[in-house]
């Protein structure tokens, strides 16, 4: 007499067959409140680095300017606000890649990781950072539809960099990065994003 086994139901496949849950991501507007802290922290950067600037100018000058330094002084060109853009997105990337938040999100309790949940990449970071060119077209117009499309609220950036802007809450502890990590990021992209905003300056007025 043989026995046929019996064959239960596969739920102990559960666990490795069912999809992970979606981290939930960041709505729009919050994302502009923490856009406009971090715009903030750059134009204040960009007072103090053009008045550094200044003086190393009048130094070099050993104090006595004459008009034609002060009227190059005085202009603004392209340079000034291609370096000037080029250090804002420098900061993003930095802090970005290397902590997850700029000084903005992490004012907001938010954080960049990846779909998977992992940190944010140096890659990514670059990718989401230049991308946001796009998405911030039309008053972040283009960015604002491509999230209200998204069960994520992923921008163009974020779907082309594989990244979501969540909570911090919503990532696993092991994947936080802490706050020692963004001090150093966040002198770095500051030290940067100085060196770029100068250096338009510079050639602005040797042009």
């Amino acid at each position: 007499m043989s026995i046929t086994p019996q064959v239960g139901p596969l739920s102990a496949f559960g666990p490795y067959t069912s999809p992970p849950s979606e981290i939930e991501g960041v709505s729009f507007w919050p994302r502009v409140a923490a856009r406009v802290i971090d715009f903030i922290v750059h134009y204040l950067l960009s007072l103090v680095s053009g008045f550094l600037f200044a003086v190393l100018l009048l130094i070099a000058a050993a104090g006595h300017p004459n008009p034609l330094f002060i009227e190059r002084m005085r202009r603004t060109g392209i340079a000034v606000f291609v370096f000037s853009l080029l250090g804002s997105i420098a900061y993003e990337i930095i802090c970005e890649g290397l902590h997850g938040s700029t000084l903005g999100k992490l004012a907001l309790g938010m954080t960049v990781v990846q779909e998977d949940g992992t940190p944010c990449r140096i890659k990514s970071a670059l990718i989401r950072s230049f991308a946001y060119l796009v998405d911030a077209l039309f008053f972040g117009l283009i960015g604002y539809m491509a999230m209200k499309g998204s069960p994520q609220m992923q921008r163009h950036g974020d779907e082309w960099a594989n990244t979501i802007v969540c909570k911090r809450s919503a990532v696993a502890t092991n994947n936080l990065r802490r706050g020692g990590r963004f001090i150093v990021a966040l002198f770095f992209a500051l030290m940067l994003d100085s060196i770029l905003i100068i250096v338009g300056l510079l050639l602005n007025f040797t042009s």
